[in-house]
């Protein structure tokens, strides 16, 4: 086994991630489903969950939601009266997860926009939301990593999180920058490195996540 997967099995058989039954039960569902393979992983709903606790988030957005998995995470680190704004393209794919959102009772706190996820942010923005929501987590289309970037920013809160998932895709971004979708991945991580209004950081967690720390106003 490669190093860098020995590594990565260690520290996730070191990592206490814990699963609600409803959770393990929408990821055989999802692994069922012919896109299976765009699940977020275990470690990286245990990082979500990590820094929704570490936020107290009460508004998130889901950019890319599938079937629901990480999304679940998050939303059940929500309190009573809080909100997630899960926003896809394909309702097939959601239909996926809301029985399971319903089983875990957590079905009236997810806001399911379906429609190009440029369209809602702004649509968000336009209802006010501007400098209310506490964590963004990003898995859509790579091309628009850097509109999401400029559009989420917006929408966060000083102190705020976002986290880019697949920011190292397959490892692609460090042998080739020109390729598509590798130049919106690396652009944005460039970005990231040089944006004096976020604190940033790289992680090799799953594959890759980019995490921005809307920095105090």
């Amino acid at each position: 086994m490669p190093i860098g997967d020995t590594r990565k099995q260690y520290c996730v058989s070191h990592s206490n991630i814990a699963e609600s039954s409803e959770l393990q039960e929408l990821r055989k569902l999802t692994a069922q489903h012919e896109r299976g393979v765009m699940e977020s992983k275990p470690d990286v709903g245990q990082f979500l969950t990590f820094i929704a606790r570490m936020v107290k988030a009460k508004n998130i957005i889901e950019v890319g939601s599938f079937t629901g998995v990480a999304l679940l995470r998050m939303v059940q680190e929500l309190p009573a009266d809080g909100k997630a704004f899960a926003l896809d393209v394909q309702d097939d794919y959601v239909k996926v997860g809301k029985p399971i959102m319903e089983k875990a009772g957590v079905l009236s706190k997810i806001d399911y926009r379906i429609a190009p996820a440029l369209d809602s942010l702004v649509q968000l923005k336009e209802e006010g939301y501007t400098g209310k929501i506490d964590l963004c987590f990003i898995d859509a289309d790579k091309g628009n990593y850097p509109n999401y970037y400029k559009l989420c920013l917006e929408l966060l809160r000083p102190g705020g999180i976002i986290v880019f998932d697949n920011s190292l895709f397959g490892n692609k971004v460090l042998t080739d920058l020109t390729s598509v979708p590798n130049c919106y991945i690396h652009e944005t991580n460039e970005k990231g490195a040089v944006d004096n209004r976020v604190t940033s950081l790289l992680l090799p967690i799953g594959d890759g996540c980019l995490v921005l720390r809307k920095n105090d106003e």
